[in-house]
């Protein structure tokens, strides 16, 4: 078939089971298409998928010119949204009729995408492409599903940066990009993927001493237990790579991650000259005591990248199945801690609690709490915490709590001031405490006599005495202790409503009760 779908006529092309069609030539579709048969292409041939949905269905095959129909080179299969009759057609989908978990279904030989609106892998099935991926321009969304690029060897990826990549989601759990037949043969395979659009986070691996299939998935955050718990707001770039291998086959792995450099975290990009690979490994991240290889500017990469990046590099033995990876910085160059979470509330009128926790420390010596008033300008220590960290050093959560005689009647700040046995210092951030505000009238019911008692509000107020009519029977400026006298008023309930006398916004309301 040179150019059997004609532009004209396409209402849809379907391909029956049991149907054959050969592309021997260059051929342009340009409506939806469903194969259930076999639509076989020879090298050097090009598809031209110009339309929304190519579908595979049960048993269909995509084979090449080689005598099994898979380990040839076979054509190529463009999905392009520019639709000579229909316009733009936007994003594009796929329904490659594979499953990753039991290795069968359909294959393409060779897929080159042209569309900026991307492709994007339809529910409930996996892609595989036997041979080529080549990005021209826009993504891949792997829509929870994956993608496999190879057959009993790695295959080839090619022009991608970071603007053309595999879009994988910026969650941690979802789809992964899958290289099969990684060896010494292979040498570096590159995995070009990336959480969203603007995040490009690449790997590679070098595998020697043994053949397996790799997948890689890249996520945003770092988190404490890796796949879940608090995230890290500090020392580590703002991303995990996910690295599982299929046939767990042993082998030295060197493993290469690229990260872009705005998505380093503050304490991070700091000692980002200190920085390395860190493993999630025994419940925690790892530590280096040294930097074997330094940081050097990102290459995983067909061509030029639009932002700045920066690579590193590692070698593991003994990967298992599925292990975890992020950036992080030379304990010599950290913080003395890393905090986590940071609260401070009222438990009672008089009482101030502070919590904090903390998801690594280094050297940390202990916690000094601080305190400023709001008519303040200064803060000042009020209590000094020890580490629970062993010898100052820990890379688990540790939770801490604090209680503070607070009866001050306006705004409080507090912050911890960790300190490092080599006197480094680290503050977290600042929270605010209001006043505990309690109005007060006694006594209630009353023979027209009473006080009204007001804590924890500043400023003028105002108040007034309204019956149950809403008709106004009184009112007065009040400040903190108010003794009041309505006994001339007629005996029942009123309602006591209490203003901010600069703005008129109720701060208070309750019944008073006037008895004979």
């Amino acid at each position: 078939m040179g150019s059997a779908f004609t532009a004209s006529a396409q209402q849809g092309v379907f391909i029956p089971a049991g149907g054959s069609v050969w592309l021997s030539g260059n051929s342009g579709v340009f409506s939806d298409l469903t194969n259930n048969g076999i639509f076989g292409s020879n090298p050097s041939t090009t598809l031209y998928f110009l339309s929304k949905k190519w579908t595979n269905g049960n048993g269909a095959t995509l084979p090449d010119e080689s005598a099994d129909g898979r380990s040839g080179i076979g054509g190529k299969f463009l999905f392009s949204a520019l639709n000579p009759l229909y316009g733009n057609m936007g994003q594009q989908t796929v329904f490659g009729s594979y499953s990753l978990a039991s290795r069968q279904g359909t294959s393409f030989p060779n897929i080159e995408l042209d569309n900026s609106a991307g492709l994007l892998l339809d529910d409930l099935s996996d892609l595989k492409i036997r041979n080529n991926l080549h990005f021209t321009n826009g993504y891949i969304f792997l829509n929870g599903w994956n993608l496999q690029v190879g057959e009993n060897n790695p295959g080839t990826i090619t022009g991608y940066n970071d603007r053309k990549f595999v879009v994988n989601g910026p969650g941690f759990a979802g789809g992964a990009l899958y290289r099969t037949g990684i060896n010494d043969a292979a040498a570096k395979v590159v995995f070009p993927v990336g959480t969203s659009t603007d995040n490009y986070s690449p790997a590679a691996i070098l595998l020697s001493g043994a053949t397996d299939m790799f997948s890689v998935r890249a996520y945003d955050s770092v988190y404490t237990v890796a796949a879940g718990g608090r995230a890290y707001r500090d020392s580590f770039v703002n991303r995990t790579w996910n690295i599982t291998r299929t046939d767990n086959t042993g082998g030295e792995a060197t493993v290469i991650l690229q990260h872009m450099d705005k998505d380093e975290l503050p304490g991070y990009a700091a000692a980002r000259d200190s920085s390395y690979i860190t493993r999630f490994t025994g419940g925690v991240w790892d530590q280096v005591p040294y930097i074997a290889a330094l940081p050097k500017p990102g290459t995983l990469t067909t061509n030029g990248l639009a932002d700045p990046a920066t690579m590193h590099m590692r070698t593991f033995t003994g990967l298992g199945a599925s292990e975890y990876f992020s950036k992080t910085v030379l304990v010599s160059k950290a913080k003395p801690a890393v905090f986590l979470l940071f609260e401070a509330y009222r438990i009672a009128p008089l009482m101030v609690q502070l919590d904090w926790t903390t998801s690594r420390e280094v050297n940390n010596l202990l916690f000094e709490v601080e305190r400023r008033y709001e008519r303040e300008e200064v803060f000042t220590k009020i209590a000094t915490v020890p580490t629970k960290a062993l010898n100052g050093n820990s890379n688990v959560p540790l939770s801490y709590t604090l209680q503070d005689l607070n009866d001050y009647d306006g705004w409080t700040y507090y912050r911890i001031k960790a300190v490092s046995r080599s006197g480094k210092e680290v503050y977290s951030e600042i929270r605010a405490v209001p006043p505990f505000v309690q109005i007060d009238v006694f006594p209630n019911p009353n023979n027209g006599k009473f006080r009204v008692r007001i804590r924890g509000i500043r400023g003028p107020l105002f108040m007034q005495l309204r019956d149950t009519w809403s008709q106004l029977m009184r009112q007065y400026d009040i400040q903190q202790d108010n003794d009041l006298n309505v006994s001339d008023m007629p005996a029942g309930t009123y309602f006591m409503v209490i203003y901010h006398k600069e703005t008129m916004k109720v701060a208070y309301t309750c019944k008073v009760i006037v008895v004979e």
